[in-house]
């Protein structure tokens, strides 16, 4: 039978080693809880990024938290809707974000811009921290990239969310319904009409712009 290894013969390098694999389980349990903690809502990817008003609005400059210009437009509203891959997506999840927006007025050929108009409008309304976990847990299970919806209105911004999963035909399994591009989990301030083929088989929801996720900057 070997004797035990007694620490005070083992070399200096034998011992660094010893000290390292005494310390292994440690750091294997901070990664899984920096795992965890990309988990969490400020750490999603956004995939697209959806932008609408109620009403005609100008001007509109959208900011991530990090200061990062993230959609806009000379006129906004609900037929000149924004539909981009998120452009920040790398950055994850804003923690908020910034809408602004300009008076309206005329140009020469009739249209409407906002652009070198001051600005009317000025509000931050929270993401990430309002983003359920159930919805990390159906785009772990089940796939698909979140979508984030912008909703500007009179008196504060909507956020709205939901994911975007695209149902190919050759992928096609039980449960999936028809191929195509589906939206689940929607939530948030608002839903957009639901259309296809160009006719709204359902209409959409809206909230008002709480006072808490909506703060008029001065």
């Amino acid at each position: 039978m070997k004797r035990p290894v007694s620490i005070r013969k083992v070399s200096p390098m034998r011992r660094s080693m010893l000290w390292i694999a005494a310390l292994l389980p440690a750091v294997a349990a901070c990664a899984r809880g920096a795992s965890r903690r990309d988990d969490a809502p400020r750490a999603i990817r956004i995939g697209v990024l959806r932008l609408d008003a109620r009403t005609d609005k100008c001007g509109v400059e959208i900011y991530d938290d990090k200061g990062y210009r993230i959609d806009g437009g000379s006129l906004v509203n609900l037929k000149n809707v924004g539909n981009s891959s998120f452009p920040g997506g790398e950055r994850g999840l804003p923690a908020f974000i910034r809408a602004t927006w300009t008076a309206c007025r005329s140009t020469p050929s009739g249209a409407l811009t906002g652009y070198g108009s001051p600005v009317i409008a000025d509000y931050t309304a929270k993401v990430a921290e309002r983003i359920p976990a159930e919805v990390l847990e159906f785009l772990r299970t089940k796939g698909g990239s979140l979508r984030l919806k912008i909703r500007l209105v009179d008196d504060g911004v909507l956020v709205g969310w939901d994911v975007e999963k695209i149902v190919s035909a050759a992928s096609w399994k039980p449960g999936d319904g028809p191929s195509g591009v589906h939206y689940y989990m929607a939530g948030g301030d608002f839903r957009e009409d639901q259309v296809v083929n160009g006719k709204v088989v359902e209409r959409g929801w809206e909230h008002p712009p709480s006072s808490v996720s909506n703060l008029k900057r001065p």
